[in-house]
């Protein structure tokens, strides 16, 4: 695991918790072609939380614009009654102008397409929702994934149709502000 930076809160508020920007992605490197998201580990400005490849796992990136360092206090993943949470210790500091990706932090722990998927022919309806914890003040924000990045659309193509489950970055955002208001938004993969 990538090692994190932690710094206090009096040094790590400065970041604007308003501004955080987050995304979510499917990385698989089971299934031919094999894919992951960009960035990702390694990459320039990116701190990491989660293993090493093999990944079959979804993945939620944070995005901080601000030049000044941003403390992410908690994130978890809600699907449903289903409630995710991998990636502590917190607080994580996310250097200014740089980004956190987070998915498995254990091989298959944030298998996200198995979470919640519904039959091959009727496709799950759940919208994942982000529940990132910022700032000085621990202000937490909800991000829903109405196109359903993480949950594959709702089905678990690996055992529906043997394909890559991989998923590039996708921006969600807070409230119904992102897509479809009602949440039937389809997802768009790509393959």
């Amino acid at each position: 695991m990538a090692s994190l930076a932690l710094a206090s809160s009096a040094a790590a508020s400065k970041g604007d918790p308003h501004a955080v920007k987050a995304y979510v992605g499917y990385a698989d490197t089971l299934r031919a072609p094999g894919f992951v998201p960009s960035p990702w580990a390694g990459d320039p400005g990116v701190t990491f939380v989660g293993t090493v490849a093999p990944w079959d796992a979804g993945a939620v990136r944070l995005d901080n614009p601000s030049r000044n360092p941003l403390t992410v206090d908690d994130v978890s993943v809600q699907f449903g009654a289903v409630s995710i949470d991998l990636w502590g210790p917190y607080p994580i500091i996310v250097p200014g102008k740089s980004r956190l990706i987070l998915t498995q932090t254990d091989f298959y722990n944030f298998d996200t397409s198995d979470v919640v998927a519904g039959p091959c022919d009727s496709p799950s309806n759940v919208i994942p929702v982000v529940h990132v914890t910022v700032g000085r003040h621990m202000r937490t924000k909800s991000f829903r994934d109405v196109g359903q990045v993480l949950i594959t659309g709702g089905i678990d193509p690996a055992v529906c149709t043997g394909a890559d489950e991989g998923h590039a970055w996708q921006r969600i955002t807070q409230g119904h502000k992102s897509g479809d208001p009602t949440g039937n938004a389809r997802p768009r993969h790509r393959h």
